[in-house]
């Protein structure tokens, strides 16, 4: 096993970033994992050199929210090298298109002006854009104009945050941002402020379902990256206190995700004495993560090393960020498992972080004709397995 680099030095967040709350419990802990799942190397050495850090999650007593209490936001510098993108996946874009087209109708996004904060390369967008000739601006620090396709889109490669709010916006969206912000309501509150009094602009945000993770024992769901990590009840109530009125808090994309919409409140919107939340089922379940992490772990690495001793040729499909904490959970080799399955060919060539895997397209596979092949979401089980089916390939197929 490759020896592990000494971390990002140490930092602790004595109070719930939302509620100010010092009373918390730490209930997992990782002491060595990447910094970035989403930021690619060039090189095996680059990819081995790659920063890492804790994690250490508590869950705050008071707000629900469970976060990241060693999270360094000095480290989190997003670039257009950090790669997240899913939308090669069919299945992602069928749920893509039916968000974008459910909001349209919902919200009768005709002719509207519309902002994405953290849209990547404009995917969501375009949609938005198609759908119903609405004026579409999006922000994200990790654009890359050479990758949009037409037609084009205006996209500032910068925060939200960092430029000014004066844009007409009828609708904001959201995706799978606010796990990565450090100081969420703060961000909410700045959103809201940008609004000022155009009471009838909803916003729509979407993140990963903690209860989710928890309930399904998602811990490769688990990630630097998100220093945040929401459930309906603790989303609902950050969108209040920041002076929000939600409309709609959802559970979408087979619970995998958490949903909400909601619209500018009042100004006494901060209040969330009406915020119901449901503790007793969170207790019991963070109560138990960590002795679950550790079986889990050891169950996976006694069934690599069985592997390993029947010479079996292994690959893993997915080199997102579920992927990227496997194997380095694992401590996994390259010299162990050499690749790393992905369909966005942004990906290929590319190696990950820490256990530096060499990632490659689905057509690789028909060269290497691996024995076993490791799935890291059930969500695209049955699209990897069409896919190995058409390439013609024979292989056992486990869930990660």
């Amino acid at each position: 096993m490759p020896k592990r680099r000494k971390q990002a030095r140490k930092i602790k967040r004595l109070q719930c970033p939302v509620c100010c709350n010092s009373e918390m419990m730490v209930f997992f802990q990782a002491e060595s994992l990447p910094v970035f799942c989403n930021v690619l190397w060039d090189s095996r050495s680059k990819a081995m050199a790659a920063p890492l850090s804790k994690i250490h999650l508590a869950y705050c007593h008071e707000c629900g929210l469970l976060y990241n209490v060693a999270f360094d936001r000095t480290l989190m510098q997003y670039s257009a090298a950090y790669e997240n993108s899913l939308h090669f996946s069919q299945r992602f874009q069928q749920w893509a298109q039916d968000t974008a087209g459910r909001l349209v109708q919902k919200y009768q996004l005709h002719d509207k002006d519309i902002i994405e904060i953290g849209c990547g390369q404009g995917d969501f967008l375009k949609i938005l854009q198609r759908l119903s000739n609405n004026r579409v601006l999006g922000f994200d620090p990790s654009y890359k104009p050479e990758q949009t396709a037409p037609p084009a889109l205006t996209i500032i490669p910068k925060a939200y945050s960092e430029v000014s709010s004066d844009y007409p916006v009828d609708f904001i969206c959201c995706r799978h941002v606010l796990e990565h912000i450090d100081r969420p309501l703060e961000f909410l509150k700045n959103i809201r402020s940008s609004i000022g009094q155009r009471k009838d602009c909803v916003v729509y945000f979407e993140v990963p379902n903690a209860l989710h993770s928890l309930e399904h024992l998602g811990l490769w769901d688990i990630i630097y990256e998100h220093c945040s990590y929401f459930t309906s009840e603790s989303l609902a109530n950050l969108f209040l206190r920041a002076g929000f009125e939600p409309i709609e808090v959802a559970e979408r994309y087979d619970g995998q995700f958490l949903t909400i919409e909601a619209r500018p409140g009042n100004d006494n919107a901060g209040t969330v004495s009406n915020c119901k939340r449901v503790v007793a089922n969170i207790r019991h379940l963070i109560d138990t993560f960590q002795n679950v992490y550790r079986e889990k772990v050891h169950s996976w690495r006694s069934t690599l090393s069985k592997l390993g001793s029947q010479n079996s040729r292994i690959v893993i499909w997915g080199a997102g960020s579920k992927g990227t904490t496997f194997v380095n959970t694992l401590n996994i080799s390259y010299k162990q498992i050499e690749y790393i399955v992905d369909v966005n060919p942004r990906k290929s060539g590319k190696f990950v972080p820490g256990t530096a895997q060499c990632i490659v397209g689905p057509d690789f596979l028909k060269k290497y004709r691996p024995d076993t092949t490791i799935i890291m979401n059930p969500i695209y089980q049955s699209e990897i397995l069409t896919a190995i089916h058409e390439l013609g390939i024979v292989t056992n197929v486990l869930l990660g």
